[in-house]
């Protein structure tokens, strides 16, 4: 019978292992902290999570995994009929407009109407629709979208819409990789404003984001319950003839086939010896952190209506605190009535309470103690798909393919969102079950 062994126990290395299991091949995960981060736990009968809070609902692997799991009536949505978005200009909230697709305008009037953009930029982007279709190098997705609607744009949609996601510069992440679909528009349309328009699909009435009614951590336990796990890193892997010798928990374990789940970086020495060009590639992805404050207070010390899923802080006006989730208004259900909970985001793993609080001060006029503050810290987690990432991950896929019975999967590799990790480690399990054949 072949046996598998799966270096990392996070989403995608559990989702893998589940795949498995499905297909009949025994599947042993190594991780000391399985679910990676993602995690729930309840404080003063408020829902926290300890690292993603959803999945986006337009990609279907997570709730279709979720559904096989007998989860599929614990999947809730989003509270739409309260979904806007605050972003900070000059010190003061502006909304950020409707029918937006990222950075891209499909609808004229709110855009207008939009005190976040100025005048010379709502031009800019109604003269946009008048662009030949052209094809370009990769560039960061600053230089496409200056190239496009102007540096406004970069500064104001680009960046902080795009730092809660992938935690880096947009100056530095490639256009490709992170905006494949207005890349595509650009070649054939020329604008992608027209692009968006013609390719505009009629709303579904579903959710933008779903989640887990008792939180994402119900997802990760029941993945743990269905699997066989080491609580062991793995600190070695080499070949023998058609088997793989994986060192974990102070003794050697014999693998017929093996998949790094781990992370690019954790990735990277345990490749290198077998393959330096392939460790090179995956060690030259960058990561970076973030830090996560959760911050309960009485709802009446709370003087924002709290009217909107939060707000994000662009680069140039950041301190402490760049976004921010008002839970209880995006999540139906978390949050008892007299509470308020507040999700902040930082760049910085070591953003003490106290500079968080100063932010929160600053922006919403909070001056009272929370009820509680948790702090979760996601070392070295976001991977960074910086220009030429696809090609560089072409390049890494091929030298793997020449290494029988070692695979990837994982969020540094073709998308970093849940849905996209639960896929990756679906195509790696089905990549083992077809050589089986």
């Amino acid at each position: 019978m072949t046996r598998v062994g799966i270096a990392g126990g996070g989403i995608s290395g559990l989702a893998c292992a589940h795949y498995l299991k499905k297909a009949g091949v025994d599947a042993v995960v190594f991780d000391t902290t399985p679910g990676g981060l993602i995690g729930s736990i309840t404080v003063e009968g408020c829902i926290l999570e300890t690292g993603p809070e959803s999945w986006l609902a337009s990609k279907p692997w997570a709730e279709q995994l979720l559904r096989e799991l007998g989860l599929g009536d614990q999947i809730i949505g989003s509270n739409d009929a309260k979904r806007r978005t605050y972003i900070l200009k000059d010190s003061l909230f502006e909304v950020l407009p409707e029918g937006l697709q990222l950075v891209v305008p499909t609808r004229p009037w709110p855009v207008i109407r939009s005190r976040l953009l100025g005048w010379g930029t709502k031009l800019r982007m109604g003269a946009e629709i008048f662009r030949n279709p052209k094809t370009l190098p990769d560039r960061s997705v600053a230089a496409f979208v200056g190239d496009h609607f102007g540096r406004e744009a970069v500064e104001y949609l680009a960046e902080p819409l795009l730092a809660g996601v992938y935690g880096g510069s947009t100056e530095l992440l490639s256009a490709v990789s992170v905006l494949p679909k207005f890349v595509e528009y650009e070649q054939r349309y020329g604008s992608v404003v027209v692009g968006a328009l013609r390719e505009k699909k009629v709303a579904s009435g579903e959710p933008v984001f779903k989640s887990l009614r008792n939180g994402m951590g119900s997802f990760v336990r029941a993945l743990e319950a269905e699997t066989t796990i080491v609580p062991s890193r793995v600190e070695s892997i080499r070949p023998e003839g058609s088997l793989w010798h994986v060192y974990a928990d102070g003794a050697w374990h014999e693998f017929d086939q093996l998949v790094l789940c781990c992370g690019a970086n954790n990735a990277a020495p345990l490749v290198s010896p077998i393959d330096p060009v392939a460790g090179d590639l995956l060690g030259a992805i960058p990561h970076t952190s973030s830090a996560i404050w959760t911050l309960g207070y009485r709802r009446e010390d709370v003087p924002h209506p709290l009217d909107a899923f939060g707000f994000l802080i662009p680069k140039g006006e950041r301190n402490a605190i760049m976004a921010c989730t008002w839970v209880a208004t995006k999540w139906l259900g978390r949050v008892p009535d007299d509470k308020a909970v507040l999700r902040c985001f930082s760049t910085d793993l070591n953003v003490t309470k106290e500079a968080v609080q100063a932010d929160l001060k600053r922006l919403m006029a909070i001056t009272a103690e929370p009820i509680f503050a948790v702090k979760h810290q996601c070392p070295d987690a976001m991977p960074q798909y910086t220009v030429g990432h696809t090609i560089r991950i072409g390049e890494l896929e091929a030298r793997m393919d020449e290494i029988p019975g070692l695979h990837l999967a994982g969020n540094a590799y073709h998308g970093i969102g849940i849905p996209d990790c639960v896929r990756s480690g679906k195509r790696a399990a089905e990549a083992i079950t077809l050589s089986r054949l």
